[in-house]
């Protein structure tokens, strides 16, 4: 049996699950709406939630005491069933295009006979793997179809990017990847992204969801269903803090491999930087959302600078020639 021909059927089986998820999630927004019997009562429940949420350890924020929408999703919406059944198939699918897709990361493995994340391609599935099986995990519990798809869409964006782009035949690691570093650092890099990726996708909507808030539309729109812009933050918050810590652990197990590989424990590679940087940069956004007085919009504008930081680590840094350096493992 040809495991590395079995993992490309499984990832092109994911894709096509992972496509019928992302219709499906569309479909289940257009069906959500909010239904509002009084619209002081939403608003006033808004404000009212409003004045429980704390910026730290100060008051809340000038921009949190604004006027809310009448719209607000809570007690004053009702979520139909017609929704709620497009929410449970979209769910179904990305629950086994998840599956499928780890099944593939698991074929690849097994054919190489090592973690299968030794180049680009390898680390590109697997993090879409991660991202996948992570909001699968999530999903069902915090009741976040409406975040579905915005988290599908990106996966079969990276998917595509793999096999068209980033796509290298399964074979040995180079001599600098042979150590069992590579199943630690690495596995819990591309865990840290998943969490990052989930942190961004609410991110924008919180943005949005504020907005829309202080601004309400003359008809309201799915984004009116979402839950409140303090709910949006606070679950932007603790993801981003989960990825945060899982980065922190990344780059100190970075320096302890490349101690035992290149003899010191920092080198100033491309690859180093960039990891630092997004440490830094997330971290910036940590102390800002624990400081009082600091509006979490402003807060939130780092984190989503962060990501994009995450994003050029594994672009840019691997595939334009200016930043090659010692990490240059890409496979391509």
């Amino acid at each position: 049996m040809n495991l590395a021909a079995n993992a490309n059927t499984a990832l092109y089986a994911s894709m096509i699950v992972y496509t019928l998820a992302m219709l499906a999630f569309t479909w289940h927004l257009a069906a959500r709406a909010p239904k509002v019997a009084d619209s002081r009562a939403a608003a006033d429940v808004v404000a009212n939630e409003r004045e429980d949420v704390l910026v730290g350890a100060g008051a809340p924020t000038p921009a949190e005491r604004r006027s809310a929408t009448p719209y607000a999703a809570g007690p004053d919406f009702e979520e139909s069933l017609k929704s709620r059944q497009r929410g449970s198939i979209a769910l179904m699918l990305t629950y086994l295009a998840s599956a499928l897709l780890v099944a593939s990361v698991l074929m690849r493995g097994l054919a190489v006979g090592r973690p299968p994340w030794g180049n680009m391609f390898e680390f590109a599935t697997a993090a879409a793997a991660a991202v996948g099986a992570t909001y699968s995990l999530l999903a069902r519990r915090n009741t976040w179809q409406w975040l579905g798809v915005f988290i599908v869409t990106p996966i079969l964006l990276v998917l595509g990017l793999a096999l068209t782009v980033l796509y290298t035949e399964a074979g040995e690691l180079m001599p600098a990847l042979k150590s069992y570093w590579l199943g630690i650092h690495v596995s819990v890099a591309f865990l840290a992204v998943a969490f990052f990726t989930l942190a961004f996708a609410v991110g924008l909507l919180y943005l949005v969801r504020v907005r829309r808030e202080e601004r309400p539309p003359a008809k309201p729109g799915f984004i009116e269903s979402l839950p409140p812009s303090q709910s949006l933050e606070r679950t932007a918050y603790s993801l981003n803090m989960v990825g945060f810590i899982l980065w922190t652990f990344t780059l100190i197990a970075g320096a302890i491999w490349a101690k035992q590989a290149w003899g010191a424990y920092w080198q100033w590679d491309p690859k180093e930087v960039w990891t630092f940087v997004i440490w830094t940069v997330y971290a910036a956004y940590m102390h800002g959302r624990a400081t009082a007085g600091v509006d979490h919009r402003k807060s939130m504008y780092i984190a989503l600078a962060g990501y994009v930081a995450v994003l050029i680590n594994f672009t840019l840094v691997n595939l334009v020639s200016t930043f090659v350096g010692m990490h240059n493992y890409s496979g391509m």
